[in-house]
């Protein structure tokens, strides 16, 4: 993440979401000042990660899918802005190490759980990859609904929670699937307080 170059795109898309889209966000007093978090949000546009990066009051490190680092200038792009590659379709260890690691050094981490864009109103399930990582690092997740209206936007930020009762055990294949709908559920209850 180049701190400069972030700064600059974040004002660019800034602008773009407050002047142009006319953007209502709730719940701004639910973002933590400090320590690791975890942000997960539904996803239904490309517009996705600038909204999830503008809205906060640090900097968010994103998953993106492979493909997008072989294309020269969307690469340049994403990996000023703190994102780092996942491959799709099979377990990827080394953007596991690095998601972690980003939470070990108490910084925030962007997910969108369900893993790919669907359409608006019609949220998906969550990936196990995306349940897992706060669970093991034993991080707050703040759920987020994002809703487009036309050329408006509205986002809303909901309050932390953790998933502290799959802590400290081996998660079965049951677990993930419960915890998934944990954090769908407080995603999609962010989507109706719009």
């Amino acid at each position: 993440m180049h701190p400069l170059v972030y700064k600059i795109i974040k004002m660019f898309f800034a602008f773009l979401f407050r002047i142009i889209m006319r953007w209502k966000i709730k719940g701004k007093e639910n973002r933590p000042e400090l320590g690791s978090l975890v942000i997960m949000a539904n996803h239904v546009s490309f517009l996705d990660p600038p909204v999830v990066g503008c809205i906060m009051n640090r900097p968010v490190h994103f998953m993106a899918k492979e493909d997008l680092f072989k294309i020269p200038v969307i690469s340049w792009f994403i990996k000023k802005m703190g994102a780092f590659p996942i491959k799709r379709g099979k377990p990827d260890r080394k953007a596991l190490r690095k998601s972690l690691a980003v939470l070990k050094n108490e910084e925030i981490l962007g997910l969108f759980p369900e893993g790919t864009r669907y359409k608006q109103g019609k949220p998906g399930k969550a990936r196990s990859g995306a349940v897992v990582i706060p669970i093991r690092m034993k991080a707050p997740i703040l759920p987020v609904g994002i809703k487009y209206k036309g050329l408006r936007l509205y986002i809303s930020i909901g309050q932390p929670f953790e998933l502290k009762g799959f802590y400290n055990r081996k998660l079965t294949r049951n677990d993930v699937k419960q915890a998934g709908d944990i954090i769908m559920k407080k995603i999609k209850d962010e989507l109706s307080a719009i």
